[in-house]
């Protein structure tokens, strides 16, 4: 007999965001019963308008949503109609109830919000996280860092936060399961692949925010960097923030200083139909991040047949296949790499890109079966600590 799990997270989240991807993932595979053994017993959330004032928010978070995932273990206890709690991120960790009878697991997909870090690349420091947050954010952390402490496993997307994991929270079990996608849904063998570009130039497509770890400043000044000859037959693709809360300059002007004409921002609610069209007639994924905690972007770009230049640096160098990953510091690997793509697009004269089925199988090494697998694995391992 399946046994039953509630999946619990704060605010609903849609799938066009990381942490609401990989949410909605785990619903839907518990809902098809694809996870062995287990399948979907409740989800405990809330609905929060956008008009909400700071000040609601924080009493909703802090006060009001965790009583109610309180009360809903404890009548799904009495009703036992719950074998396992599930928080799907590790923002939501303060939602763990103390000497909760239920065991808990925690999904976390990387700490550097709850410890922050500096990372020098190439002379440049880079915030790896919020270095001051304001004091009602600091009181949150703490409350997310002794919720991580109560749980029972800590799931871990890669195997650099499964490091992190044991370096600050060394007595909680902790084990890595990479997240899956649906490998199927992105592969060109399975829909129509638009091959045709609209604009006759190289097409690169950039996928990320404007926070500073993900450094845009560094690509648009490699962009800069490379003779207008070659650059004004580029067509710069952005999805995702082009703004930042952080104080940095918009991504849109960061690109016109270092003379990237044909810049193309298509914000972060970008459909994935429209995303799939910009992956089909790109050259490329340039996705040069210091870090992160896993890497929607690039796995998608290889399940989708696109070739991808990312840094070598955790956690998104454990997804890339041999020879996909360069140094992050090394502009002139960076600069070299770029060039020989718009190289190989202009000797085509014109023909559509090979969508390689090397960069597809590769892709399979993370499909929803592999995680699926891997979950049931981290959820029976309780058994052996916890009387399920």
């Amino acid at each position: 007999m399946a046994k039953r799990v509630m999946l619990v997270r704060g605010g609903v989240l849609g799938r066009n965001t990381g942490l609401g991807s990989a949410h909605h993932n785990l619903v839907d595979l518990l809902s098809l019963d694809s996870i062995p053994s287990w399948k979907l017993d409740s989800i405990c959330e809330y609905e929060l308008s956008i008009k909400a004032s700071p000040f609601y928010r924080l009493w909703k978070r802090w006060f009001s949503h965790p009583k109610l995932v309180k009360k809903a273990i404890s009548k799904s206890i009495r009703q036992g109609s719950c074998d396992l709690v599930h928080i799907t991120d590790q923002e939501q960790a303060h939602l763990i109830p103390k000497n909760c009878k239920l065991p808990v697991v925690v999904t976390v997909h990387d700490l550097f919000h709850l410890f922050p870090a500096k990372m020098n690349l190439g002379g440049q420091e880079i915030d790896i996280g919020e270095q001051n947050p304001p004091n009602y954010r600091r009181r949150d952390i703490r409350k997310l860092k002794r919720g991580l402490a109560r749980a029972d496993l800590l799931v871990c997307d890669s195997k650099a936060t499964l490091s992190d994991c044991q370096k600050y929270f060394p007595e909680v079990k902790s084990i890595c399961v990479p997240l899956g996608i649906d490998v199927t849904k992105f592969s060109p063998e399975n829909r129509t692949v638009m091959k045709e570009s609209q604009n006759n130039r190289c097409n690169l497509l950039i996928v990320g925010s404007n926070d500073p770890r993900k450094r845009m400043a560094f690509i648009c000044e490699i962009l800069g960097s490379i003779e207008p000859s070659i650059l004004n037959e580029l067509q710069i693709h952005h999805v995702g923030q082009g703004e930042s809360s952080l104080g940095q300059p918009a991504i849109i002007d960061l690109a016109l200083e270092n003379k990237i004409k044909n810049w193309t921002g298509h914000g972060p609610s970008v459909s994935e139909s429209k995303l799939m069209e910009l992956r089909d007639v790109s050259e490329c994924l340039l996705f040069p991040s210091a870090s992160e905690g896993f890497g929607y972007p690039p796995l998608e770009a290889l399940a989708s047949g696109l070739p991808v230049l990312c840094s070598d640096l955790p956690s998104h160098n454990e997804l890339m296949p041999e020879g996909y990953c360069l140094p992050a510091e090394d502009a002139v690997a960076w600069k070299n790499s770029i060039i020989e793509i718009y190289h190989n697009w202009k000797n085509r004269d014109g023909e559509a890109r090979e969508f390689p089925a090397k960069l597809v199988e590769h892709a399979r090494n993370f499909d929803n079966s592999v995680f699926s697998s891997r979950m049931a694995d981290a959820y029976n391992s309780l058994g052996t600590d916890i009387n399920l």
